[in-house]
């Protein structure tokens, strides 16, 4: 008795082909988001007429200005994980690297922020 497989047509691309590509961009975006999220503490800081290099602004202050950082360096780890999870569930373990990068590099900057908050 033989067995057929099935066997996709040369040039055929799977169809969680698209979300790893976007995982792996969402991957190279945290750098970006990173750099961006500095910079907009510094102007939240600034705002409220405060250094950040100085240790004299109220701990309100400091909240206020850490959830914005937080969010806009945390939006390409999330899309990171979204995109690799949806491509693992659709069969292509190639989903799972840009889905571990974007959760350890969300991780990495939630722990920073809350130590640089409390600390």
């Amino acid at each position: 008795m033989t067995a057929t497989r099935h066997v996709g047509r040369p040039g055929e691309v799977s169809r969680s082909g698209p979300w790893v590509r976007r995982g792996w961009v969402a991957v190279a975006l945290i750098p970006v988001c990173f750099l961006l999220a500095f910079a907009l503490g510094y102007v939240l800081y600034d705002l409220f007429g405060y250094q950040p290099e100085n240790d004299d602004a109220p701990f309100w202050i400091d909240l206020i200005c850490t959830i914005p950082i937080l969010a806009v360096s945390l939006v390409p780890c999330v899309a990171a994980v979204g995109f690799g999870r949806r491509s693992a569930s659709g069969g292509d373990r190639r989903g799972l690297l840009p889905m571990a990068v974007g959760a350890l590099a969300g991780l990495a900057l939630t722990i920073l922020s809350v130590v640089g908050l409390i600390g």
